[in-house]
């Protein structure tokens, strides 16, 4: 497999952590469309750009066996501290996405909250992505993407046909519909009369 370089990445993201920050995306909760789909995500569940674990602890308090993988410390500091305090077993690991592909467990799920839509035009982080993603899920596994929609303005973003035309050839999109995405406090305020549009697509492995 191509070794990709996440250099770039990891530094972007790192910042959204700095002095204690919270990200924009960080509301303490699983934004609605996870919640309206959790009956059918079911362990074992990888989660893949965790951040601070708020999908994981959410699955792994439904009794679900969750994995939570993120390049920044400082997530999985603050995830494995969320874990610890509900009093969950969860296995958060300081891990880059690019370099599981050696990984030999199945996942029945996986979910992404936020890390698809960053790869938008790079062929080769696509390709690498659905590869992985292919081979960790299990037979029939589904993958639960969340992904902010391309705008103007939006440093990250996919459009809904480059979600299907990745996607199309080894899984099935059962499902993709659009919603706003709810932020921290304070983010709307910043950017005033700013909506977080965002995908949300439900993807099955054939």
């Amino acid at each position: 497999m191509t070794i990709i370089d996440s250099k770039a990445h990891h530094a972007g993201f790192r910042e959204h952590y700095v002095d204690n920050a919270k990200p924009v995306w960080d509301i303490g909760r699983p934004q609605k469309p996870f919640i309206e789909h959790a009956s059918d995500i079911r362990g074992p569940i990888l989660d893949i750009g965790c951040g601070t674990g708020t999908l994981a602890v959410y699955f792994a308090k439904r009794g679900e066996q969750v994995t939570g993988i993120d390049f920044v410390e400082e997530a999985i500091e603050r995830a494995t501290a969320k874990a610890k305090s509900a009093g969950l077993n969860i296995d958060f690991m300081v891990k880059d996405f690019f370099t599981i592909s050696s990984w030999e467990r199945k996942f029945q799920t996986i979910i992404d909250s936020g890390l698809f839509h960053i790869f938008s035009g790079d062929e080769v982080r696509k390709a690498a992505y659905l590869e992985i993603v292919s081979k960790l899920l299990s037979d029939n596994g589904r993958l639960y993407i969340l992904a902010c929609k391309k705008e103007t303005g939006i440093d990250a973003g996919i459009n809904a046909d480059e979600i299907f035309e990745t996607f199309h050839e080894r899984f099935i999109v059962e499902s993709l519909h659009e919603f706003e995405a709810e932020t921290v406090i304070g983010a709307a305020e910043n950017a005033p009369g700013k909506q977080w549009l965002s995908y949300f697509a439900v993807i099955k492995k054939r």
